[in-house]
């Protein structure tokens, strides 16, 4: 039985990837480095709303996905023990991200907020790279058997 994912899954994961690693990247860039004149002086970007919510239905979409591959892919790579290590990390930073990003959005703790905020970006920034990875090393580990 194949670990592969299909390839409507695997384009619905990497679309939902793209566009949530991009909103939220565009997202920081406008917070920390870009102001708009407003009419009473320079004003966050007007942008940074959309980006939001765009990033909110994604990272929804995100555990939809992450939730279709527990029952086939990731319990059939268990059981083969294939490309364990990285798919562990990989599970690991996406529950750290939907916690992080779950706390971000109803955390009021000043403190801990930013700490939570911190831990968020960069998991979330380094993500695709740690994707790539996994994707890697279970073609690699498919052209062996």
């Amino acid at each position: 039985m194949p670990i592969k994912l299909g390839r409507y899954h695997q384009w619905f994961l990497y679309v939902v990837g793209v566009i949530l690693t991009l909103s939220g990247a565009i997202w920081l860039y406008l917070h920390y480095f870009v102001r708009v004149e407003g009419e009473f002086g320079p004003i966050h970007h007007p942008s940074e709303h959309l980006l939001l919510t765009v990033h909110g239905i994604t990272a929804a979409l995100m555990m939809v996905g992450l939730g279709s591959v527990l029952p086939g892919h990731v319990s059939r790579a268990w059981s083969m023990r294939r490309n364990v290590k990285t798919g562990i990390f990989m599970l690991t930073m996406m529950v750290i991200l939907s916690l992080s990003g779950y706390f971000l959005y109803y955390l009021g703790a000043k403190g801990l907020r930013d700490i939570t905020a911190i831990v968020h970006w960069a998991i979330g920034l380094a993500l695709p790279l740690l994707a790539w990875l996994h994707v890697h090393r279970g073609i690699k580990t498919r052209m062996r058997k």
